[in-house]
């Protein structure tokens, strides 16, 4: 039934976009489809997951994820994949390492912290942010190199020693500004998909 709920609203998407003639319909639908297959599987990995708590099997899934969140950003921005996902790859594992033991360990409190059923989805959060980010920098970066080769060349010319710095900060400016527009209306246009599913489960939201 909720499939078929789902289905429904993802038909009255499609209907909405026809009269644009953007012939979006055929990636509404596979991205649909494609979706609802690999929360199948994941949901099925991630039961056995579960189960076993293993720290080994946590790892190599935060490396898929880490890995097919890469791959994404490369396709999504239209960058070089074996140019940029090196330095990508090594970015998102940095952050994540430093953020995620002291969330895990100091702020809920878990114990330990890796375990699969607070990892895995912290993980997944921190990554979805991840994703808008990386796209927004990648694209502003090369974007702005391509519209200001002559300045970039100019720099170089008088041998500045940061010659890119001046685009680092447009591509690094255009993915943070997103995040500060949503951080500054947090809790009252939008919810923490952690705060909501404290929510859903009827868990006390005050701190204490």
């Amino acid at each position: 039934m909720g499939a078929r709920r789902f289905l429904s609203v993802v038909a009255f998407a499609d209907a909405g976009v026809l009269p644009l003639a953007i012939r979006l319909s055929k990636t509404l639908i596979s991205a649909a489809l494609r979706m609802t297959v690999q929360l199948s599987i994941v949901g099925l990995y991630l039961q056995t997951l579960f189960a076993f708590q293993n720290p080994w099997l946590n790892s190599l899934w935060l490396s898929v994820m880490i890995g097919v969140a890469g791959v994404a950003i490369c396709r999504r921005a239209e960058v070089p994949v074996k140019t940029v996902m090196p330095a990508l790859i090594t970015g998102l594992v940095l952050g994540l390492l430093s953020v995620l033991p002291a969330l895990l360990a100091g702020v809920i409190q878990v114990s330990p912290w890796w375990q699969a059923q607070y990892l895995i989805p912290v993980a997944g959060m921190l990554l979805g942010n991840c994703l808008a980010a990386n796209v927004l920098a990648l694209e502003r970066w090369y974007s702005a190199l391509k519209d200001k080769q002559d300045e970039y060349r100019f720099y170089v010319a008088l041998g500045a020693p940061q010659p890119a710095l001046p685009f680092v900060r447009i591509a690094v400016k255009a993915a943070l500004g997103p995040q500060l527009a949503s951080m500054t209306t947090l809790g009252i246009v939008s919810l923490p998909g952690m705060m909501t599913g404290q929510i859903l489960g009827g868990t006390d939201l005050c701190w204490r």
